[in-house]
């Protein structure tokens, strides 16, 4: 189950943090590949300065269906 992770509401979605890795240990212009390896969907910059990148994955909406 994904419930112990850390989630993030970003621009009204709800994400779960996948990773968390410093930007020097990505080569430059590799962060796509990086997130495409990983099968994420967005990667943010910490708000901080601690040079920090999330990396996260979406958790979809549930549709009911009768």
């Amino acid at each position: 189950m994904i419930f112990n992770k850390e989630l993030i509401n970003y621009n009204n979605r709800l994400y779960w943090v996948y990773r968390k890795i410093k930007i020097h240990n990505i080569k430059e212009g590799k962060i796509n590949d990086v997130k495409d390896f990983w099968n994420c969907d967005v990667v943010l910059k910490m708000r901080n300065d601690s040079d920090e990148l999330i990396f996260l994955r979406e958790i979809p909406e549930a549709e009911l269906v009768n």
